[in-house]
């Protein structure tokens, strides 16, 4: 049987007009109605915004978002101050779409977003030099910061990075040393081509020009101010049960280790070169791919390597970066807030007996 729904005189249905009791007082309030000046600036937004009507504290950046996904098809990158290679990604999708930005400016001068900027990049695209150094520095900079870039998403990444960072940081030094540029070729020959004047020769120098200081920098920082960490990292690969069987270690790259502090004595010098031919028996053929998995191998064989296995355990704790530290602070942060410093304190101290 049905229980009829109060009507009021006018036919309204009472239930649905009645207030929900559930609901949350901060959505209550903010249902309130809106101002007769409210409602004045919202047309005026409505009217100068256009299709892009968004509103919010960042209202400019999200239109212009929207605007550039809905010309292009793809959303655009974002930029964080918390990942600087973030910048380089926002580069790259700009250098593979630079031929629809004089189309998003136009639309976005006509839906008036960020005028002022507009006007500047519109300006900028429409002289010809500032446009082709545009091109070109674009180009280069992906070019250079494509090495930096790969090295760092493993360099801050997770697991045991310390078997394969010096790989990681050779691979940029030698690019560096060793430049390869096919996007700068690609830009230069599409503007020798729409402007047979230019010369080639000259618009790859001109681009090369602008990164040598970087890579001065780095090479200088690779070679001389970080030497001793460099070292150590090139030491470690002894350790990876996996690069052993190339490296072909002998007794000097056991003595390559002393430049760990806690791995400088007789001692464990003597445990190691005993056990060095035992591992590079047991490390033949080892099929592992990722990182955590050759932890788990240095596992199997601690009964094995005793020696090999405790020096294994102490270098894993050295990392090439702080990141994964980090992200702990950041996850606790975002779990415990400022009033409840003391429950993390209490969190903290019981987990650290429990070891």
């Amino acid at each position: 049987m049905s229980i009829p729904v109060p009507l009021n005189r006018q036919g309204y249905n009472m239930a649905s007009a009645m207030p929900d009791l559930n609901v949350n007082l901060h959505l209550q309030g903010s249902q309130r109605r809106p101002e007769p000046a409210e409602i004045a600036r919202d047309r005026s937004l409505q009217n100068t915004k256009g299709k892009y009507n968004i509103r919010g504290t960042s209202d400019t950046k999200i239109r212009a978002k929207l605007a550039w996904k809905d010309l292009t098809g793809r959303k655009p990158k974002s930029y964080s101050e918390t990942r600087w290679w973030s910048k380089w990604e926002v580069y790259k999708q700009l250098l593979e779409q630079f031929g629809d930005v004089p189309r998003f400016l136009q639309e976005a001068a006509t839906e008036k977003i960020a005028p002022n900027i507009v006007r500047q990049l519109q300006d900028l695209l429409s002289d010809p030099e500032s446009l082709v150094n545009l091109k070109l520095e674009l180009a280069v900079t992906i070019d250079v910061g494509e090495h930096f870039v790969k090295a760092t998403y493993f360099l801050e990444g997770d697991g045991p990075l310390v078997f394969s960072c010096y790989e990681k940081l050779k691979a940029v030094a030698e690019a560096c040393q060793a430049p390869y540029f096919p996007n700068v070729r690609a830009v230069v020959a599409a503007i020798v081509n729409e402007d047979p004047n230019q010369r080639a020769a000259a618009l790859e120098q001109r681009a090369k020009a602008c990164v040598q200081p970087a890579i001065q920098w780095f090479l200088r920082k690779f070679n001389v101010d970080l030497y001793d960490a460099v070292t150590a990292f090139k030491a470690a690969r002894v350790m990876c049960p996996v690069t052993v069987g190339w490296l072909r270690p002998t007794q000097a790259s056991v003595e390559a280790l002393r430049i760990f502090p806690f791995l400088d004595n007789d001692a464990t010098f003597d445990g190691l070169v005993r056990e060095l031919p035992q591992y590079i028996t047991a490390t033949q053929d080892v099929p592992i791919e990722c990182e955590g998995r050759k932890v788990e191998w240095w596992k199997v064989h601690e009964e094995r390597l005793p020696n090999w296995s405790s020096a294994v355990k102490k270098v894993l704790v050295v990392q090439p970066s702080s990141a994964a530290a980090e992200r702990v602070f950041s996850l606790l942060s975002v779990s415990f807030h400022e009033q409840q410093e003391n429950a993390l304190s209490d969190y903290l101290q019981a987990n650290t007996n429990g070891f």
